[in-house]
């Protein structure tokens, strides 16, 4: 009965290997224990008086058994590296080999874990030979530095060319130079007992033989004489941090808002001459670039804020009443602008910019090109236009409609490169590609001359906004855009755009609707979320090419345009939360370097919560709690307190009858091909092509509008 039970597929009903029914030994390798008792079951075939044997217990069973025990089959109950008792008894030699399957994925794991070793070290490698071979070139120039001061050292103080060397000292001359130069000459005298080098610096040495001149020979030589080096600040005296401030600004900023010539700049930097640079001027672009600065690139010492804030305080200390008028102090104000807005105090930055605005008509080039001024002109003015039409104050800029804007600049002549500067080495280690700086700064000029136009319409100083009034406007936005060459055109991720190409094609892109509430115009609306659509695309692709890290203030604003557009007229496509936290993002990684993006998010997170759209739950991640920010945070960025535009403002500006009138306007300007185009810049590019990956057209309307 008790086989009956075990059914056919138990082990136990397996025939013995002799295949006889008796209880023998031979019988038993079918035998199992079957049930909880312990007693064997032999089958139909096993006697009735045959008593059951014990199956001995082997003890401790390895999971892998030796090499000798598994030979033998036997049970092995070592553990590697114990021996185990079987080999102990017979004196083997116990060794273990791993299963074969366990030894493959140990194998893997181990390649796995050289080929990362082997990569590190090549890492490591690669630094260490990069370092050693810098570090064999800076003892080389040290070494070089250092015969040439030992030749000036062994000369100055007795040979007569003291004063030359002085002069030359102060100039700015390398030690090489002015020590090529007094072997050349033919009373030098050599091993002569002077202070030992290594105890008083050159620069010491050479003040102790000025300050004996200046009282032998009675001049009383002022300090800001021709004959004195130019001490460009006093924050820093590092060549390395200077350079590296440099890089970062005529990197994302210079690009994006030129407001002088680069190439001038620097090569008065050089030579220490003032006529294309100041301190001002210098430790503005300083105090500007140090937004774009990582606390790692800067002494533990020194943390960002306070050395921005030396930058920024040296700044308004050169920019003196006597020197209102010079071109330098005009551009120094207008970074100093930049600087102040992008630390959240828009208020003061306003008046910065304002100052430069007004000082620009009666500056004076003072040694500077006509093409020098063109630039700042045009840089300035843009400036002035895009500040105003983005935080929707009324228009001050001065009247340049009748100047052509680059007359003088040779925008095919522009050699300089672009590489995508952050932090100190990337000037050697990443490639670099044309800039078209000058080329973006021109058109750049073109579109906010327009833009200004629009904003005297909007502010009510060319009369009513009719239709035909913004159409003719908007048919210069669709010339404008089809001049533009096409390396301006295009914004795809495949072509990489520059960041001020990006710039150039999403500023324009901020639509506001606010004021057509009312009106009959939901054809206008939907191209504005087409518009407000397009723009976000092209802050995905700056953010996928480059992040919002080294994003200009102003573009701030256009971010919190863009996403107010999309989650009040378009709550569904994209949806709104998408659109919130896709702004949130933008602002919060822009924010590392520029703390106006907080009182913004704030703000842009009101507005999401009135129109009713659902926040992302990382909201606080993004942007921290709500209502971090008071009155006086607000007004520091936007100088009012919202960025959104003042409807009412602007609605007693618009005809009433422009709805009425837009279609038959909009045949007879923008689509009659017959109709004399409005005048175009003077400026034609040889490059220029159909614009295919630009903004749409019909969403400049809005900007118009509402700019």
């Amino acid at each position: 009965m008790k086989s009956n039970m075990l059914g056919d597929s138990s082990p136990a009903n397996t025939p013995s290997a002799s295949g006889s029914g008796s209880g023998s030994g031979s019988g038993t390798t079918g035998g199992t224990e079957s049930n909880n008792s312990g007693r064997w079951d032999g089958g139909e075939g096993a006697g009735a008086l045959d008593a059951p044997r014990k199956r001995r217990n082997p003890g401790a069973v390895a999971v892998i058994a030796c090499i000798e025990c598994r030979k033998a089959r036997q049970k092995c109950d070592g553990q590697t590296p114990q021996p185990c008792t079987r080999c102990q008894n017979r004196s083997l030699d116990c060794r273990y080999e791993p299963h074969t399957k366990i030894r493959k994925e140990s194998l893997l794991q181990e390649i796995a874990n050289l080929k990362r070793d082997n990569s590190r070290l090549k890492s490591i490698n690669n630094e260490v030979s990069t370092a050693a071979t810098d570090l064999k070139d800076k003892h080389q120039g040290l070494q070089d530095a250092h015969d040439w001061q030992q030749i000036i050292l062994e000369t100055i103080g007795r040979d007569g060319h003291d004063h030359d060397i002085i002069k030359k000292l102060r100039a700015g001359e390398t030690s090489e130079s002015i020590a090529r130069w007094l072997c050349q000459q033919k009373h030098i005298v050599s091993n002569l007992h002077i202070v030992p080098p290594n105890e008083r610096s050159l620069l010491d040495i050479v003040d102790a033989f000025e300050h004996h001149f200046h009282r032998e020979d009675g001049l009383g030589r002022d300090k800001k004489t021709d004959t004195m080096r130019i001490r460009w600040t006093e924050v820093t005296a590092s060549k390395t941090l200077l350079g590296h401030l440099f890089d970062l600004y005529f990197t994302w900023v210079h690009p994006v808002h030129m407001l002088f010539s680069e190439v001038d700049f620097k090569e008065s930097f050089r030579n220490n001459s003032e006529t294309y640079c100041s301190p001002a001027l210098v430790n503005a672009i300083c105090a500007m670039a140090c937004h774009l600065l990582d606390a790692h690139d800067i002494d533990d010492e020194v943390d960002v804020d306070t050395l921005a804030k030396g930058f920024m305080d040296q700044a308004r200390h050169e920019v003196l009443p006597k020197n209102y008028t010079l071109l330098t102090s005009v551009q120094a104000l207008a970074i100093m602008y930049l600087a102040d807005l992008s630390s959240g105090r828009a208020r003061s930055a306003t008046g910065y910019l304002r100052a430069s605005v007004e000082f620009l008509k009666a500056a004076e080039l003072d040694g500077q090109s006509l093409a020098a001024r063109e630039i700042s002109l045009w840089g300035i003015q843009t400036l002035n236009t895009s500040s105003t039409g983005i935080t929707y104050q009324k228009l001050y800029a001065p009247e340049v409609s009748h100047l052509a804007q680059f007359q003088h600049v040779d925008i095919q002549g522009d050699h300089q490169l672009w590489r995508f500067y952050r932090t100190v080495g990337d000037q050697r280690e990443l490639p670099v590609r044309p800039s078209y700086a000058i080329m973006t700064a021109c058109y750049q000029a073109a579109l906010f001359r327009i833009i200004h136009e629009s904003l005297n319409l909007y502010c009510g100083l060319r009369g009513l906004a009719t239709a035909e009034a913004v159409l003719i406007i908007y048919r210069r936005y669709i010339d404008w855009e089809h001049d533009l060459p096409s390396i301006l055109q295009s914004v795809d991720v495949d072509v990489q755009p520059l960041p001020h190409i990006l710039f150039l094609q999403c500023v324009p892109s901020s639509p506001f609707a606010g004021h057509f509430e009312g009106a009959n115009l939901h054809e206008l609306r939907r191209m504005v979320i087409e518009h407000a659509q397009k723009g976000v695309e092209v802050l995905e692709r700056y953010r996928h090419l480059y992040s919002t890290r080294y994003l200009m203030p102003l573009l701030s604003f256009c971010i919190i345009h863009l996403g107010d557009a999309l989650i009040r007229y378009s709550p569904h496509d994209p949806p709104a939360s998408k659109t919130v936290e896709f702004s949130l993002g933008l602002l919060q990684q822009a924010s590392v370097g520029f703390p106006i993006c907080g009182p913004l998010q704030d703000l842009y997170i009101r507005t999401a919560i009135d129109c009713g759209a659902k926040l992302p739950p990382n909201v606080e991640e993004l942007a921290g709690p709500l209502g971090s920010y008071g009155m006086d945070d607000i007004l520091d960025a936007c100088t009012r307190l919202d960025y959104k535009q003042p409807v009412d403002q602007s609605v007693r500006h618009i005809d009433d009858n422009l709805a009425a009138d837009w279609a038959s306007k909009w045949q007879e300007i923008v689509e009659n091909p017959n109709r004399p185009q409005p005048p175009r810049s003077t400026r034609k590019s040889s490059t220029s092509t159909t614009s295919s990956g630009g903004v749409d057209h019909h969403m400049r309307i809005a900007s118009l509008l509402n700019e």
